[in-house]
């Protein structure tokens, strides 16, 4: 359908439903002192991995050549017999790592109320060739712009071995982290999950394209897919973006101060409507047929599930006002539910 007719379809639909998505973001929560680690040692293979316990537990493992890390918090109702708790991972933005978004994303408090067990790897360290200093970086989607051509690839990241791949295998991380915490854990494997910010919003995107069959949903924010793919499966997916991120902002033409927040406005915006397409795209999605809600100080928009994959493509957009590049909140959102 040419994009002139779809976005006639879209108004049209807009003018005649409205359907309430609540967009849903973690309490405000102070950023905290490092947690102390109620175990600490290598995650697996077999038995010289290490057990988990109820509260935060600090993981090291070693991936071709590469040292890796992440925390793993487990609510003590998830240890309970008889429960299969859900398992998140949430991946942290470009130069940030597990131990900040641990300690300020609110995810561990989440984890306490619901049950869930929230993993929050840390990314490998690169030189940056734009300003020549040390960052961390997840390998996300960008086949225009991959990875390779932002950091130094002659520049092993601090502590791995000489003959070690550059960028790393992000995915293969993940694979390990999945299954050591299946190995000793009574995990959900019908409700893995993956979030994030920014970059890690990114490689989210990329882990519900390369490893379908195995992530249930994805939720992430100040990210997104550059271009289209053709996953297994379609993967529910959650997005938001802040009217204020100058990420965003950048790449208006010409060139704003705000993003739209009115559904018609989102829907027009030269920068938008292309990311909004990659996604629907993606998920084999009709660009016409959704429902929007305007609050006050947001904007949703709802792709319903098709009738091929009534459980599978669905898609949620959420505009927030006034937010900046920053990972959602309560003490950073006018707008919580």
């Amino acid at each position: 359908m040419p994009k002139n007719t779809r976005r006639t379809a879209r108004f049209a639909f807009l003018a005649s439903t409205a359907v309430v998505t609540a967009l849903l973001v973690p309490a405000a929560t102070p950023a905290q002192s490092p947690p102390t680690c109620a175990s600490q040692g290598p995650s697996g293979p077999g038995p010289s991995g290490t057990a988990y316990v109820a509260g935060v537990n600090c993981r090291t493992v070693t991936l071709d050549g590469h040292q890796r890390r992440y925390k793993v918090y487990i609510p003590a109702s998830a240890l309970a017999i008889g429960q299969r708790p859900p398992l998140v991972y949430m991946f942290h933005g470009g130069s940030g790592d597990g131990e900040q978004f641990l300690r300020m994303s609110g995810w561990r408090e989440l984890s306490d109320a619901t049950g869930m067990v929230s993993v929050f790897p840390t990314a490998m360290r690169y030189r940056i060739i734009e300003n020549g200093a040390m960052s961390t970086r997840w390998n996300s989607f960008k086949l225009s712009d991959p990875l390779q051509t932002e950091i130094d690839t002659s520049v092993l990241p601090p502590g791995s071995a000489a003959g070690s791949p550059v960028p790393a295998d992000d995915v293969g991380f993940v694979d390990h982290m999945t299954s050591d915490l299946r190995a000793r854990l009574p995990i959900d494997r019908r409700r893995i999950y993956a979030s994030g910010f920014s970059n890690g919003a990114a490689f989210a995107e990329r882990l519900s394209i390369e490893r379908s069959e195995e992530i249930a949903a994805v939720a992430y924010s100040g990210g997104g897919l550059p271009d289209v793919h053709s996953p297994t499966r379609p993967v529910p997916t959650y997005r938001t973006t802040g009217t204020l991120d100058p990420n965003v902002l950048a790449n208006t033409n010409p060139l704003l101060t705000e993003l739209p927040l009115d559904p018609v406005g989102i829907l027009t915006n030269s920068t938008l409507d292309p990311l909004l397409d990659n996604i629907l795209a993606t998920l084999g999605l009709d660009a016409g047929d959704f429902g929007a809600v305007s609050q006050p100080h947001s904007t949703t928009l709802r792709w319903p599930p098709t009738g091929t994959a009534p459980n599978g493509a669905q898609f949620t957009f959420g505009m927030i006002g006034g937010l900046t590049h920053m990972y959602p909140k309560a003490d950073n959102s006018t707008f919580v539910v």
